[in-house]
C-alpha cells in the first residue's frame, strides 16, 4: 500500500506553523484529486525535521490519489502539463500547498519541504521538491473558468462533513463533479446517495467547457419510471378504435 511523506524543514527543527498549514493543504488537495471522500489517515509523525506519513485506509485502493499527486508535481517540475483530470480546483490548491512552504524573509537555512512517495519496495520514492519554481509553473497552468447558475445530472457517489460539506457527483461519462452545499442540505443529500439526482446551484465550468465543481443549492432525485414504452404496447386494445394502425396515422396526422 503506497503512503506519502511530507518532510518539513530538513535538518533543523521545524517551524510549527508551516509545517501544520502544508498538512492541511495536502489533504486539501488529496480531497480535490480523489472521486469520492477519503479518511486519510497518519501512519506515521517523526520529530526534529518534521515527517508525517499520510496514508488511505487498511485494505483500501485510494492510494492511487497519492500516486497521481506525486507523480503529477513531478511532471510539472519536469516542465510537462498536467493530467486532464485535474481541475481548476486542484490546480489552485497546489499551488497555494507550494507557496505555503516558502521561506520567511529572515530564513537563511530554509530547504524545500518536501513530498516523498513510498510504499513500492521494487521502485525508487518518487520525490518532489515545493521549489518556487513549481509555484511557477502551476501558476502558469492555472485555467480560465466561468461560473453561472445551472443545473447537472448524475449519479450522487460520496458526502463528507467531517472536513467541510463536500460531495461527489459522477456524470454519465464518468467524470466526477466536486459538490459543496450548506448544512440545510445535508439530509436531503444524505437521503439521495447512490441515487441519480439533478442539483441545482452556481456551476463552475473550465475553459473548455467541462463542469468542474457545482455550489448545490438545491437536490431533486430522478425517479425512473416504473414502465418502459414496451410496456404500453396492447394496454389498450380499443385505442385504434379498429382502424389499422396505417389507416389511424393517415386520419390523424397532423392533429395534436
Amino acid at each position: 500500500m503506497n503512503a506519502l511523506e511530507l518532510i518539513v524543514d530538513e535538518g533543523r527543527p521545524a517551524n510549527a506553523g508551516r509545517f501544520f498549514q502544508l498538512g492541511a493543504d495536502l489533504l486539501a488537495l488529496l480531497d480535490e484529486l480523489s472521486d469520492v471522500p477519503v479518511t486519510w489517515r497518519v501512519e506515521d509523525l517523526r520529530m526534529g525535521s518534521a515527517v508525517a506519513r499520510v496514508a488511505p485506509p487498511p485494505d483500501s485502493k485510494e492510494g492511487r490519489w497519492l500516486r497521481l499527486a506525486v507523480n503529477s508535481l513531478d511532471a510539472v517540475q519536469g516542465g510537462g502539463g498536467l493530467p486532464a483530470d485535474w481541475s481548476p480546483d486542484a490546480i489552485k490548491v497546489a499551488r497555494r500547498f507550494v507557496e505555503h512552504g516558502q521561506p520567511n524573509e529572515d530564513e537563511t537555512d530554509w530547504v524545500p519541504p518536501r513530498l516523498r512517495l513510498v510504499g513500492d519496495a521494487d521502485q525508487p520514492a518518487p520525490v518532489v521538491d515545493l521549489t518556487p519554481e513549481l509555484g511557477g509553473r502551476l501558476a502558469d497552468l492555472q485555467p480560465f473558468e466561468r461560473r453561472m447558475p445551472g443545473s447537472v445530472r448524475g449519479t450522487l457517489v460520496g458526502l463528507n462533513v467531517s472536513r467541510g460539506n463536500r460531495a461527489s457527483l459522477r456524470l454519465p461519462n464518468k467524470r466526477i463533479v466536486r459538490v459543496g452545499f450548506e448544512t440545510s442540505l445535508r439530509a436531503d443529500l444524505k437521503e439521495a446517495m447512490l441515487q441519480q439526482v439533478e442539483l441545482r446551484g452556481v456551476v463552475r465550468q473550465d475553459d473548455d467547457g467541462r463542469v468542474f465543481n457545482v455550489r448545490a443549492e438545491g437536490v431533486e432525485v430522478l425517479v425512473k419510471p416504473e414502465a418502459r414504452w414496451t410496456d404500453l404496447i396492447g394496454i389498450d386494445p380499443d385505442y385504434l378504435e379498429g382502424a389499422s394502425i396505417k389507416e389511424w396515422l393517415e386520419a390523424n396526422r397532423g392533429q395534436a
